[in-house]
């Protein structure tokens, strides 16, 4: 195709989106809301977004499904014969979903998986009854997240004033779910540019599963952190003694695999919040780094930790090549476990996660489970 004929068709594309989404007239509404109360800035109207929504979901129980729950519920709501248990599980979340007793959230996870499918109907499906249960909330993106926990845990180590929900924010909606990010319009005035700032606030913050899976030429983003951690992790067990070490030993050198793939996104942060100071940097890091390392804290950077422990239970124990993917189903859990009520996946997780010696359901206080009968033993005692 020329380039031309190319960019007309993608014009088209994009046109036939917003047409369908009605794009172009949300758009008109927000520049109106805002051009009436001018007095907030972006960033202040973001941090209130995410407090209205922390203040919606405290009260709820939330439980995260994987995607092979959220396909069988796609599959009743097409057919409702299809499967009489999860017809029970699809009536009872809507009837707590009607009663605004709980929230299924999304993940980065879950929506690349979502992409995964090609049947364009079952795809569209999907991200229908994930909007509808969800309501949009989002778990926040996995190297966003840690980086929060990052700041919490220095916080807490050197007595600081713990910070609250809108600066350090676990919940976020579906249109950021790969992360927060602004947009900045340079060729406008300061004032302008602050309210279509906050326009494309809102964009996103109400952007559905459903719209952002059908956005023309959609990519997933490609994750050169999980290609990087697949390489150390097969050069690890490449470099294995035998017999193994104990598992505290090889949880320990996934620990330090991890931290060292995220030390260009957690340094920083300390060298942030400790003002930039050089004198007594190294033995600050060792306080703030030794806890996570040792394992001696859990909940310091609990999104890491599920992973080294998931990464040293199940893969050191497979005699296969490690591959990227893998982190894609470790990080279900670690999105999940430290933030929701309960976490319903396949039974092969779900006996790794809450037996020895990763215990993490008593570690998190998360019910953890996988047969469709748990999932409606544990709705039933909500009601």
């Amino acid at each position: 195709m020329h380039t031309d004929s190319k960019m007309t068709a993608d014009k088209n594309k994009w046109e036939q989106w917003e047409a369908a989404t009605g794009f172009r007239g949300r758009v008109q509404k927000l520049a109106e809301k805002h051009r009436a109360d001018r007095a907030m800035s972006p960033g202040d109207y973001l941090v209130q977004k995410r407090i209205e929504l922390a203040h919606d979901i405290e009260n709820k129980k939330l439980i995260y499904l994987d995607t092979k729950h959220w396909v069988n519920l796609c599959r009743v709501v097409q057919n409702p014969q299809d499967s009489p248990i999860y017809s029970e599980i699809l009536g009872l979340l809507e009837l707590l979903r009607q009663k605004s007793r709980i929230c299924c959230p999304v993940s980065s996870s879950l929506f690349m998986e979502l992409m995964k499918q090609n049947d364009i109907v079952t795809r569209r499906s999907t991200a229908r009854i994930m909007d509808y249960l969800s309501g949009g909330v989002c778990i926040r993106y996995w190297l966003e997240q840690i980086q929060f926990e990052f700041v919490a845990h220095v916080h807490r180590t050197f007595n600081r004033e713990l910070l609250d929900e809108s600066i350090i924010p676990t919940w976020t909606k579906a249109g950021y779910w790969a992360g927060e990010h602004t947009i900045e319009f340079p060729k406008i005035s300061i004032e302008e540019s602050d309210l279509m700032e906050k326009v494309y606030i809102d964009l996103r913050w109400d952007m559905t599963f459903e719209d952002y899976q059908s956005m023309p030429d959609t990519t997933l983003p490609l994750d050169k952190f999980a290609d990087a951690w697949a390489e150390a992790a097969n050069t690890s067990r490449g470099n294995q003694l035998t017999p193994k070490p104990v598992f505290s030993k090889l949880v320990k050198r996934s620990r330090n695999q991890l931290l060292s793939l995220l030390k260009d996104h957690l340094l920083p942060t300390l060298v942030a919040l400790r003002g930039g100071s050089a004198f007594g940097f190294e033995n600050d890091l060792r306080v703030v780094l030794d806890p996570i390392y040792e394992g001696r804290d859990p909940n310091a950077l609990p999104s890491m930790e599920i992973v080294a422990g998931l990464d040293t239970a199940i893969a050191f124990e497979l005699t296969r090549i490690v591959q990227a993917n893998d982190m894609l189903d470790f990080l279900h859990a670690a999105q999940a476990l430290p933030y929701c009520d309960a976490l319903f996946c396949d039974n092969f997780m779900a006996q790794k996660m809450k037996n020895r010696p990763l215990e993490f359901g008593k570690i998190y206080e998360t019910e953890i489970g996988s047969r469709p009968e748990e999932i409606v033993a544990y709705l039933n005692a909500l009601n």
